[in-house]
């Protein structure tokens, strides 16, 4: 029950910081949706250590998951526009796999920066530790 309840509070974290991420986005006029914004964020206070790993691991490992839930709306949506799918279905699926190639593609490079970055960080930290 404890540990229903830890997930709980941070699933509702996560909610909350993608809401106030997206107050703050709309706010400021800014072209991308609150959900760049939340996840930039994100990134920095994990980066600083600000925030921990732990704080939010649960939550984010219950919510992908289930991703596939919040996904039943847009399967809906395919079955009432089967006409639409029928006359631009292969210009559709082309934009969306460019579209998932690109996604993938720059998550995997950014991913690889953030992890050159960090062991470049370790090295240099145990070389100054060597050093001293």
């Amino acid at each position: 029950m404890k540990r229903i309840l830890y997930t709980l509070a941070q699933v509702l974290g996560l909610i909350a910081a993608w809401y106030a991420a997206d107050r703050f986005s709309t706010w400021v006029g800014l072209p991308f949706s609150g959900g760049v914004v939340g996840l930039i964020i994100m990134v920095v206070l994990l980066q600083c250590g600000l925030l921990h790993p732990a704080a939010i691991e649960h939550g984010a490992d219950w919510l992908l998951s289930n991703m596939l839930l919040f996904f039943i709306p847009l399967v809906v949506s395919v079955v009432q526009f089967t006409g639409l799918l029928e006359h631009e279905g292969l210009r559709l699926f082309a934009a969306i796999g460019i579209g998932f190639t690109c996604v993938m593609l720059a998550t995997a490079f950014t991913v690889e920066w953030v992890c050159r970055f960090e062991r470049g960080r370790k090295l240099r930290r145990l070389r100054t530790e060597r050093a001293a």
